[in-house]
């Protein structure tokens, strides 16, 4: 089995790591052109019962959970940063909360986020911030390639997970 593979990796992924994507639609190449960045997408994992699952702010979709195994491949950001209850009563609290367009073109802007519902990078950076490990001054929300290059300009380590 590949050292990369997910059934090798996922036990050692973590709640509160950040799960990133590269997307080839067309919603992500403008993502990609706006943000000059490599990744389109991005989520927090999150393991309960047993399994590991990704909680996430979807276009068209709004704020949800789905399992890892489903959404494979994937690039796991080890952050290192604790697991806490308000982290998981955000996170679950904002379930079902709308993908906010507005956000996401004010975003690609470099305009302020209002709020009203998530774009993924701003989801995801509110359920670190509650975890303490990121910082609220610097930790970027408005775009999934700023999300990750804040992990790995911190000394967090990216491995692909392929299945």
């Amino acid at each position: 089995m590949p050292r990369n593979s997910y059934n090798v990796l996922r036990r050692e992924i973590r709640s509160g790591d950040l799960i990133a994507f590269r997307g080839n639609s067309r919603v992500s190449q403008l993502i990609r052109h706006v943000t000059g960045g490599r990744h389109t997408h991005v989520g927090v994992a999150f393991w309960m019962r047993g399994r590991l699952f990704l909680l996430e702010a979807r276009e068209g979709l709004g704020v949800q959970l789905r399992a890892c195994s489903n959404v494979l491949p994937f690039d796991w950001i080890k952050t290192d940063i604790s697991w806490t209850i308000d982290a998981e009563t955000f996170a679950f609290r904002e379930l079902g909360k709308p993908y906010s367009y507005l956000d996401a073109v004010r975003a690609g802007l470099g305009s302020r986020l209002k709020g009203g519902g998530y774009i993924c990078s701003e989801y995801a950076a509110e359920i670190q911030l509650r975890c303490g490990g990121a910082d609220p001054l610097t930790i970027p929300k408005a775009a999934p390639a700023d999300l990750v290059d804040y992990w790995l300009n911190a000394g967090a380590l990216l491995q692909v997970v392929r299945r």
